[in-house]
C-alpha cells in the first residue's frame, strides 16, 4: 500500500486522504489515529501504519467476506486474488466495491472476479478503483527486484530462504 499511496511524500489526495497510507479523517480516528486542528497522526509513518493495518485487519478483510458470501463467491484467503479484492476495498471502500460487485450478473470467481473489477465501473468505483490493484501487483514487482538486487549483490542468497 505504502509504495502505490504515496512514495516518498506526505501529500493529500483528491478526495482528502493523508499520509503514506492515504487515510481519511474519519477512517484514521476510527483506528485509533489523533486528527484534530492542532495533531495529524495521519502524517506520523508509524501511526499512519499502524492505522492501515487496522483498517485492513477490522474493516477491510470482514468486509471482504462479508461481500463475497453475499454474492456466494466461494473465496480462500490465501490466494492472491482474494488480497488483491482485500485491497480494492482499502482504496475504493467496501460500499462501492460491494455495489460493484452486486452488480455482475454472472458472479465470477477467482482472478476471473478481479478481471471484471478491472473493466467495470459502479458508483465511485471509477478508473482509479478499477487500476488499483493492478498497480499494487506491479509495486509487489518492484518490490521484488529491488529485494532480490540488494540481496543478489550483498549476500548471494536465495529469494526462497527470505
Amino acid at each position: 500500500i505504502l509504495m502505490i499511496e504515496s512514495p516518498g511524500k506526505l501529500a493529500y489526495s483528491n478526495a482528502g486522504a493523508l499520509g503514506p497510507f492515504q487515510l481519511m479523517k474519519s477512517v484514521a480516528r476510527n483506528h485509533g489515529l489523533t486528527v484534530n486542528k492542532y495533531v495529524d497522526e495521519r502524517k506520523d509513518f508509524d501511526k499512519s501504519a499502524m492505522g492501515a493495518a487496522s483498517l485492513l485487519r477490522k474493516t477491510c478483510i470482514p468486509e471482504a467476506r462479508r461481500i463475497l458470501k453475499k454474492n456466494q463467491i466461494e473465496f480462500d484467503e490465501d490466494e492472491v486474488w482474494f488480497k488483491l479484492f482485500v485491497l480494492h476495498i482499502y482504496h475504493a471502500g467496501a460500499g462501492n466495491v460491494g455495489g460493484l460487485v452486486s452488480s455482475f450478473k454472472d458472479k465470477p470467481s477467482g482472478q476471473k472476479l478481479i478481471t471484471k473489477m478491472w473493466q467495470s465501473e459502479w458508483g465511485g468505483f471509477k478508473n482509479a478503483s478499477q487500476n488499483y490493484s493492478q498497480v499494487a501487483l506491479a509495486a509487489m514487482l518492484n518490490l521484488h527486484d529491488i529485494i532480490y538486487s540488494n540481496c543478489s549483490v550483498l549476500y548471494s542468497c536465495d529469494l526462497n530462504e527470505l
